[in-house]
């Protein structure tokens, strides 16, 4: 049985006495609960103190104010539920967009117990709060700071947030309209994608994304089209290529982005009154599949990859990658690893994920080696009751004309278990961004005399990134 503390603070001041600027992990904000508390039931989150604020003087606050340009403004407290929200006369005269946002998330429960600060401390990547604070490009008020949209949402479950630090309420600008609209997927009404659309007139216009796959981002392409015009017309130019999204088992990443191009048509007529074309009937498509290229090798379906150029030849490339050192040194929370045989290694990684902090016990075997031309990782691990998972890492080293390597990679992962519940589109996001960061770490291992390892300190944080991507490939 873990030890748990809970303490309910009653000012600002106490909840702030409580947790600790150093932030170990083991220390968590409690406002509503809906995600945290779910990821303690599955054994993935286990802190030591829960600090409760919802005693917290102030917090559920919503008004109108003067913002710092002099201009009014809508406060509304990081405590604020999302059916107050929703409910409240305040923000459906100040920005109706946002009431409709939020009497849109997930369930009854979880809008009267979910917060607006809590989603966007814990941002997930499909999450509706995300979306409408970046396009109506809010101000996020802390216990320190204030942080603009932009720079505090910094990827998948990651923001801004220093250790201790805490979301006190959230400043919107007046706008001139924001409409919001999400496909939900059916069971969990997380939004397989969400897309916002804020106009605050001059041609300024916000576009922001959800549900991609790697966190909320912004759609530079709509937003240039519509700054020029703001109308369905102007939406014409948009590139197909201009989004880039994830695949899972609900939808590929082709159908998100087709989703995506839906959504922000419908948005921008919302505003502007403008009756959507119909559609046209679909046709069978008389096209064949292309055949692939002679000698070329075939890019598999599913998965994500990448390509590293380093700044050494094949042959000496191919030694590093099979060296244990190296390999343990390139791999973000690797707490230990052992070489078994020339082809066959044994790793302990932690792994930390959004609410998630995962140990894996995984067993890494080198196949479909051709020196020093290509190799395979295959990554199996256990995770104890949590569940388990596989992953293969194809790797391939094209010679270039300086010398050096273009190291070609790519992943495919799979999970079981509880560790699935979180969702292939999820363990996809984690693990492209962390496998992009072990290659980018392993070449500048290449960089470094032999036994002359880079300072402890960027290579903690690597350890800590790289165990992920071990883990990842293990659930």
């Amino acid at each position: 049985m873990n030890k748990l503390d809970f303490h309910r603070p009653a000012s600002l001041a106490e909840a702030l006495a409580l947790m600790p600027a150093s932030g170990d992990g083991g220390q968590a904000w409690l406002a509503g609960g809906q995600s945290l508390l779910a990821a303690m039931k599955l054994g993935m989150a286990k802190p030591s103190l829960l600090v409760d604020l919802q005693d917290v003087p102030g917090l559920c606050d919503i008004r109108v104010e003067t913002g710092p340009d002099g201009a009014p403004a809508l406060w509304i407290g990081a405590m604020a539920t999302h059916a107050s929200v929703a409910a409240s006369e305040t923000v459906r005269t100040f920005a109706p967009g946002l009431a409709a946002l939020a009497g849109g998330i997930a369930d009854a429960q979880v809008r009267n117990m979910g917060t607006i600060g809590g989603s966007l401390a814990h941002n997930d990547p499909a999450a509706c709060w995300p979306a409408g604070v970046l396009a109506a490009g809010a101000t996020i008020v802390t216990s320190q700071r204030e942080i603009v949209a932009d720079a505090y949402f910094q990827g998948l479950y990651t923001t801004a947030l220093e250790a201790g630090e805490l979301i006190v309420g959230v400043r919107f600008p007046r706008l001139q309209g924001l409409h919001y609209l999400k496909f939900e997927q059916p069971a969990s009404r997380f939004a397989l994608v969400g897309l916002a659309v804020a106009h605050s007139g001059a041609g300024q216009v916000r576009v922001a994304v959800t549900g991609l796959g790697m966190g909320i981002v912004r759609w530079p392409g709509a937003e240039q089209a519509l700054c020029g015009h703001f109308g369905l017309p102007a939406l014409s130019a948009i590139a197909p290529e201009s989004l880039q999204a994830l695949g899972d088992l609900h939808a590929s990443g082709a159908y998100r982005c087709h989703l995506a191009g839906v959504l922000v048509r419908r948005c921008v007529a919302a505003l502007t009154g403008e009756a959507l074309p119909r559609p046209a009937p679909l046709e069978p498509s008389a096209v064949g599949p292309v055949p692939a290229p002679p000698d070329t090798e075939a890019t598999p379906k599913d998965g994500f990859g990448g390509r590293q150029l380093l700044a050494a030849p094949p042959p000496q490339v191919w030694q590093a990658i099979l060296d244990a050192q190296n390999l343990q040194a390139s791999i973000p929370g690797c707490e230990a690893l052992v070489q078994r045989s020339p082809t066959a290694y044994e790793a302990t990684v932690k792994v930390g994920l959004g609410p998630l902090s995962v140990r894996f016990q995984s067993d890494v075997t080198l196949r479909d080696l051709q020196p020093p031309r290509a190799l395979t990782m295959v990554f199996v691990g256990q995770a104890g009751a949590l569940g388990c998972g596989q992953g293969t890492a194809r790797v391939r080293f094209e010679p270039t004309g300086d010398g050096g390597t273009m190291l070609h990679w790519w992943v495919q992962v799979q999970l079981s278990g509880r560790l699935a519940q979180f969702g292939n589109r999820l363990v996809e996001a984690s693990s492209r961004k962390l496998s992009e960061e072990f290659f980018e770490r392993f070449g500048r291992v290449l960089g470094v005399p032999a036994g002359h390892l880079p300072p402890p300190s960027p290579w903690h944080r690597l350890q800590r990134l790289l165990a992920r991507w071990f883990s990842l490939f293990r659930k």
